[in-house]
């Protein structure tokens, strides 16, 4: 194979959120000489689609529509092999529940390989989606994932380990930094500030918890604010809960921010009070910018953040125990809170940074494309 290899990334649609962004830090950071990224999307929407269009990248469509299991399915399968197949694409990379499905049965019938990423314990996957999730990861050539309580799910699924790559969530350092220096001044109110970045979509994220626990925070430190940045379908729940609960007034909804790593900067705390989580990416822009994370002890959360090093851990569900470490947090010295920023920023640079992630990617589509071989090949002619 002479040239870039082509590489499908499969996506459902690019709305903002933490698996969303990954795609598109894979997709601009590719070596454009060693792969050429296509991608292919289930929806033609969402805020990604603007950085992918800077990177030079368009996607095409995979009109699916609005259920998976009907007959038009297969025909898009059956079209997208075939545009496989016609543009010599070496390998489909899929991201998510729908693609890992649709992606692993176009790419079989296109005899290429395929990649399926698993980025969270499945808390969203229901009914029938549940086993085909699953059959699609035990198909799949390689089964993607970014923390090692996934890798153990996916074990226990019945894929094997030598097929299970871990490839940690990239940081891209320098463009966070841009954004907090870019941004315009946050509208932020004054006092310290906690601040959850999580989307509201599905109670898993444990913002109610949250809510419950900053009435407690409250009593204690009553110039304390909470900013909530994120949105979706239970807003207006989460905005009732914090009226009822007296503390509306010190609770912020900033909604979807593109600059929520500037809202992070202004803060004095991160927090997430999820159920559930892979490697959570507010969690990670949270280190970089060297704030201290209080957090549940969920998922992949403890293998980043490490209790009494650069945060702290508490149970999920127990709005209490985190409404204890929020004070004790916010009682900390400024110096201590420091510290442990930095040893925050330490674990992200060393473990995280984006080109940690690359040589992850690089390797796994060098296997898969059998890259290495035509070069052991040549090297070995060469010699003899």
């Amino acid at each position: 194979m002479t040239g870039p290899r082509k590489i499908l990334v499969f996506q459902n649609r690019f709305l903002i959120g933490g698996q969303e962004r990954q795609t598109v830090l894979n997709v601009r950071t590719m070596d454009r000489e060693r792969f050429q990224p296509l991608v292919a999307v289930l929806k033609l929407e969402g805020e990604h689609l603007a950085d992918l269009a800077a990177a030079g990248v368009r996607p095409f469509l995979v009109d699916v529509g609005t259920r998976m299991l009907r007959p038009n399915t297969a025909w898009q399968i059956r079209k997208l092999a075939q545009r496989i197949r016609a543009e010599r694409i070496a390998l489909v990379h899929a991201q998510d529940i729908y693609t890992n499905v649709l992606g692993t049965v176009a790419a079989r019938l296109a005899g290429v390989p395929v990649i399926v990423t698993r980025v969270d314990l499945g808390h969203h996957i229901v009914g029938y989606r549940r086993p085909l999730t699953r059959l699609a990861s035990l198909q799949a050539d390689r089964v993607l994932v970014n923390a090692l309580c996934i890798r153990d799910l996916v074990i226990r699924e019945g894929v094997d380990p030598d097929r299970v790559a871990v490839v940690r969530n990239g940081v891209d350092l320098a463009a966070i930094e841009r954004v907090v220096a870019e941004a315009d001044s946050p509208d932020l109110p004054r006092g310290p500030l906690v601040t959850c970045v999580a989307t509201m979509h599905h109670p898993v994220k444990g913002q109610i918890e949250l809510l419950a626990a900053f009435r407690e925070v409250l009593r204690e430190r009553p110039d304390a604010r909470l900013a909530l940045v994120g949105d979706g379908v239970r807003r207006p729940l989460l905005e009732r809960l914090a009226g009822q609960l007296g503390i509306a007034s010190r609770v912020h909804f900033l909604g979807f921010r593109l600059d929520a790593p500037a809202v992070l900067a202004r803060s004095a705390l991160a927090v997430s009070a999820s159920h559930a989580e892979g490697i959570s990416n507010a969690i990670l822009e949270a280190m970089a910018i060297r704030l201290p994370v209080v957090a549940t002890a969920v998922g992949g959360t403890p293998e980043i953040v490490r209790d009494g090093v650069n945060g702290w851990l508490v149970p999920p569900g127990a709005p209490g125990a985190l409404a204890r470490r929020i004070a004790d947090a916010l009682a900390a010295s400024p110096a201590v809170r420091r510290r442990m920023g930095e040893r925050g920023r330490k674990i992200v640079e060393d473990e995280f940074d984006v080109r940690q992630m690359r040589i992850g990617y690089d390797a796994l589509y060098d296997d898969l494309t059998g890259w290495e071989l035509p070069r052991l090949v040549a090297g070995m002619g060469a010699g003899a």
